[in-house]
C-alpha cells in the first residue's frame, strides 16, 4: 500500500457544507414510534430516543460522498448538527475505531482506498492498495494488527490481510476459504469450544472479477460461510455453512452471552424466493442457523447491532427495521423508510433512515460508529 504523506481531505466547515448540500434533507436519526405490545412483553430496548454523536458516512445529491461526525438530536426539528464533513473519493463502507480520535475509512467493494481520519483535528491520509487484491469494505484490529477483508483480483478468492496497525506495512496474506469475505470480528476470549483469541470472518460467497467490477458471477454456485482463525498465526479453526447457498453472509455483530447474530442477503432467482428467505443468522454452541421467522422482508438486511434482548436488523429494501430475541424470535417491526446505518449502547439503538415524505435526500451509507 502507498500512504499518502500529506492529507489529501479536507474537512469542510460546516456552513460550506450546507450551502452544497441545499434545501435537501439528509437521512437522519429520528424518532421512531414503538409499537404496541412493546412495554407488556418486558422489552428495554429503544430506537433513536437518545442524542448522541456517530461518525457516519453519506453521498451528497450531487453525487459525491463524505464521511464526519453528526451530533444526533432526535427529538429536535433539525435532527443533527454536522461538526465535521470530509470529501472522499468513492463510495465508503465500513468505519472501525483505531484509536482515541483516530478512525478508519474503507471503500466499498472493489475498494482501492483507505483513509486514517482524526475527528478531533481533521487530519486525514489515504493509503492506496495493491493492485493485485481489492477491498471488500471492512477491517478490525487487535493488539498491533490491522486485518482487511480482500478479494484476489485474478481468481476471485478471499484473503485476509494482516498489517502493522499504526504503519499500515503489510504483514502477512492468508486465505479465508471462501469467496467475497466481508465482515470481522474479533473475539479475544476465543469461543466456541474454540482457542482465544480468534477471528471470524463472513465470507459472502459471490464471484466477482476484476474486470467485471461489482457484477455478481456464477450465483449457483455460491459458497457463503463462517470461518474462525487463529488471530495470530491465521490457522483455520472452524468453518460453518448453512444449508441453503444462496444465502450471503455479510455483516456480524456479537451478544454479550458470546452469541453472533449475522445480517443476510438473498441471491435467490426470484424475487418470491428471496421474500421467503430469512435474513438472519445465529452462531453459539450448536452452530449455525437460520432464524425461520426472519423473512418477508425482501431478503436483504443492511445492518445488524446487538442489544440485550438480542438483535436488531435494518432492512432498506422493506423500509423496516426488526427486533428479534436472542434465540432468533422476532418481536418487534418498526417503520423506517430506507432504514441503513444502526450502532447501539446498552438498550438503545440508534438507526438511520430517511425522514418520511422527504422527496430528496443526502443518503446516509450502512453503517456509522458511536464516537
Amino acid at each position: 500500500m502507498a500512504i499518502d504523506s500529506v492529507s489529501t481531505e479536507q474537512p469542510l466547515p460546516r456552513r460550506h457544507f450546507m450551502k452544497a448540500a441545499g434545501s435537501t434533507a439528509l437521512v437522519v436519526c429520528m424518532a421512531l414510534p414503538l409499537q404496541s405490545g412493546l412495554h407488556a412483553a418486558g422489552f428495554a430496548t429503544t430506537i433513536n430516543n437518545a442524542p448522541a454523536r456517530v461518525l457516519a458516512t453519506w453521498q451528497l445529491q450531487a453525487g459525491g460522498y463524505q464521511v464526519g461526525v453528526l451530533k444526533l438530536k432526535p427529538e429536535s426539528a433539525g435532527f443533527f448538527d454536522i461538526e465535521l464533513a470530509v470529501n472522499l473519493p468513492t463510495r465508503p463502507h465500513g468505519l472501525m475505531r483505531l484509536s482515541q480520535d483516530e478512525y478508519l475509512v474503507v471503500a466499498r467493494r472493489p475498494g482501492d482506498w483507505m483513509m486514517r481520519l482524526n475527528i478531533r483535528t481533521g487530519n486525514t491520509s489515504r493509503i492506496w492498495q495493491e493492485a493485485d487484491r481489492h477491498l471488500n469494505g471492512h477491517s478490525a484490529v487487535y493488539g498491533d494488527l490491522l486485518y482487511t477483508t480482500e478479494t484476489d483480483s485474478l481468481n476471485g478468492t478471499g484473503a485476509l490481510a494482516v498489517r502493522h496497525k499504526s504503519t499500515f506495512e503489510l504483514l502477512n496474506v492468508w486465505p479465508t476459504l471462501g469467496r467475497d469475505p466481508h465482515e470481522m470480528l474479533v473475539l479475544p476470549q476465543g469461543g466456541f469450544g474454540l482457542p482465544e483469541p480468534l477471528l471470524l470472518i463472513a465470507n459472502g460467497g459471490i464471484q466477482t472479477h476484476a474486470d467485471m467490477g461489482r457484477a455478481q458471477l456464477n450465483l449457483g454456485k455460491m459458497d457463503s460461510s463462517l470461518v474462525a482463525l487463529h488471530a495470530h498465526t491465521g490457522k483455520v479453526l472452524n468453518k460453518w455453512v448453512l444449508d441453503d447457498n444462496r444465502l450471503s453472509l455479510r455483516h456480524l455483530a456479537v451478544h454479550a452471552s458470546g452469541v453472533v447474530g449475522v445480517a443476510m442477503q438473498a441471491h435467490h432467482e426470484t424475487l418470491a424466493q428471496r421474500n421467503e428467505a430469512p435474513v438472519l443468522a445465529l452462531l453459539d454452541q450448536q452452530g449455525l442457523r437460520a432464524a425461520p421467522g426472519s423473512v418477508g422482508v425482501k431478503g436483504y438486511a443492511g445492518d445488524i447491532a446487538a442489544t440485550p434482548e438480542g438483535f436488531v436488523l435494518s432492512c432498506p429494501k422493506s423500509d423496516v427495521a426488526l427486533r428479534f430475541r436472542l434465540d432468533g424470535q422476532l418481536t418487534d417491526a418498526f417503520s423506517a423508510p430506507a432504514a441503513c446505518a444502526l450502532t447501539s449502547q446498552g438498550s438503545q439503538v440508534w438507526l438511520g433512515h430517511k425522514p418520511a415524505g422527504s422527496a430528496q435526500v443526502l443518503e446516509v451509507d450502512n453503517h456509522w460508529l458511536l464516537v
